[in-house]
């Protein structure tokens, strides 16, 4: 069966619960419920409009774009045969990149020639079109492909229609009421009179969708109210099982203040202009997007340093031309 399709359906799974303890086992390639295993996946982005400053200096473009390259780790559900084919993709992809810059190289080489051949033409198209075929062929359609991430939700956009409501629907599942059936259970299968797994005097009021155990009101554990509740059971798991990345020193606020210091020094002519887009964004952004006061601070003293260091090397230069 040939799972590609062209049509990318948008999830936002909310920031930490990129894990097999708060996304329902349904294959986001797929859609199939059955075989379906949680494999590890990694998402790096940043903000499409650094590419225009490519147009203005690639050094600063390259370091804005490290700076605020925002990655992820966490696992998603799969069937075996879709990841293969998802990792069978990326890693042709990865070669074809390689194999593309390589043919770019060879195609300048041939056509700054004394006598530029033909040939040049013909690999500076192998160039372009092996990574844009095997996309195509390979990568297109056959799996998650992360959109944005911020500081509340990573933004993915996967192939399947029904897995993409299935997700979406369970991120909000915890602000359904209990719908009480006629047959005696409820919308979530539980008996009417089921007695919670940890509690023997109290009724359940919902079943823990990982494991099936009764729970009791007292014993949900959600990492959001609109979240399914998780068993205490599971809740104890989930800790354990999911550990908090620790804070990079190298984040844009930090990068932005290591590179103010730098500009302190005169003449620093590539440093000062990196320092001083990388800051002016950083502000903006941790204003906008409600960021710490600790990041604001640090970007304004980045900019005042870099302000200062700007000013010397001006002043220097001056008293340096001076007969």
């Amino acid at each position: 069966m040939d799972y590609k399709s062209s049509a990318m359906h948008q999830i936002d799974v909310p920031s930490g619960e990129l894990n097999e303890f708060d996304l329902p086992p349904v294959c986001v390639v797929t859609g199939e419920r059955q075989g379906v295993v949680f494999k590890p996946v990694k998402f790096s982005w940043y903000p499409r409009w650094i590419g225009f400053l490519f147009l203005l200096n690639v050094l600063i473009a390259i370091i804005v774009a490290s700076a605020m390259t925002k990655r992820v780790k966490g696992t998603l559900p799969f069937t075996e045969e879709a990841w293969s084919r998802w990792r069978r993709g990326q890693i042709l992809t990865s070669i074809s990149a390689v194999t593309a810059l390589a043919l770019l190289v060879t195609a300048i080489a041939l056509l700054v020639a004394e006598e530029p051949l033909p040939l040049g033409l013909v690999v500076l198209a192998l160039g372009v079109a092996v990574p844009l075929l095997t996309w195509i062929f390979f990568a297109r359609g056959r799996g998650p492909q992360v959109l944005r991430i911020d500081k509340d939700a990573i933004a993915l956009a996967i192939p399947n229609a029904d897995a993409a409501r299935t997700i979406m629907d369970y991120f909000v599942a915890g602000l359904r009421p209990a719908a009480w059936a006629e047959d005696g259970q409820d919308a979530e299968g539980t008996p009417v009179r089921a007695i919670c797994a940890r509690h023997d005097d109290i009724v359940a009021s919902g079943v823990c969708p990982r494991c099936g155990a009764f729970m009791c009101p007292r014993c949900e554990n959600r990492t959001r109210e609109q979240a399914s509740p998780l068993c205490p059971g599971c809740w104890e798991l989930r800790a354990r099982s999911i550990k908090k990345a620790p804070e990079s020193f190298f984040t844009a606020p930090n990068v932005g203040l290591q590179l103010g210091l730098v500009s302190l020094i005169p003449f620093c002519f590539i440093v000062q202009p990196v320092s001083l887009v990388l800051n002016i964004v950083n502000l903006v952004k941790a204003r906008r997007e409600g960021g710490s006061q600790r990041d604001q601070r640090k970007a304004i003293a980045s900019l005042i340093l870099t302000g200062l260091g700007t000013v010397l090397t001006v002043a220097l230069y001056i008293l340096g031309s001076q007969p």
